[in-house]
């Protein structure tokens, strides 16, 4: 068993069992400024969990709206149509994780 490094945007190491698909799993930290979102609402396939580590984040699906702040998560369904939005007044930082079914 060995490990390969993987660039993963927000962090400074990110290491991975050089037996595992790196495609079977995304990770990143992001932020966004006061009253700013992700993107444009969407979809993609997998499971996506979105872990604050700081701020408040509002995550809308499918039209239901769940606020969240510092080590709080959603784990959700990511075929559903959805978006991140920094609802407070501090910078929001935030880690997703992303899986392929």
């Amino acid at each position: 068993m060995g490990f390969s490094s993987l660039n993963k945007k927000g962090l400074s190491k990110c290491l991975i069992d050089t037996d595992l698909d790196p495609e079977k799993l995304h990770l990143h930290i992001s932020e966004l400024d006061p009253g700013k979102s992700s993107h444009e609402r969407h979809t993609h396939e997998g499971i996506e969990v979105i872990y604050v580590i700081s701020g408040r984040a509002t995550l809308e699906i499918e039209g239901n709206r769940q606020t969240i702040g510092p080590n709080e998560a959603i784990i959700m369904d990511a075929s559903k149509i959805h978006c991140v939005t920094n609802t407070g007044r501090e910078p929001l930082r935030y880690m997703v994780i992303k899986t392929k079914c």
